[in-house]
């Protein structure tokens, strides 16, 4: 890893995890709703879902670093429970995610340190 490389992937995963965070306090909201309203906010959660995967499966081409693939795995996973209406099930993976997709800005952060970078 190089600087660039390292300043990269901290951009990347900073973004995921955000993205993640977001998308577990929109999902936490679809208990309340009731219906033909359930229905469509579930469409737009998993819709919002389906971009951040897109935006991990992103972080992986531009990185190579598995966790972003194991994050967008377990997005996929939280998708499939939200679907079923197994909305706790479904935040367990969005947290689980949100952790991998941490793991790459702390080893870039550490190496930008040890260099001298920061």
């Amino acid at each position: 890893m190089n600087q660039k490389e390292a300043v990269t992937v901290y951009q990347l995963s900073e973004r995921s995890k955000s993205e993640l965070i977001a998308a577990s306090q929109v999902m936490a909201t679809l208990i309340d709703y009731k219906g033909a309203e359930k229905a469509g906010a579930k469409r737009v959660v998993v819709s919002f879902l389906e971009l951040f995967r897109s935006n991990l499966q992103l972080a992986t081409n531009i990185s190579k670093d598995g966790n972003f693939t194991k994050a967008a795995g377990l997005v996929s996973d939280a998708i499939s429970a939200i679907e079923s209406e197994e909305y706790e099930r479904a935040s367990a993976k969005i947290a689980e995610a949100i952790s991998l997709a941490t793991t790459p800005a702390q080893e870039s952060w550490a190496f930008l340190k040890d260099n001298g970078f920061l």
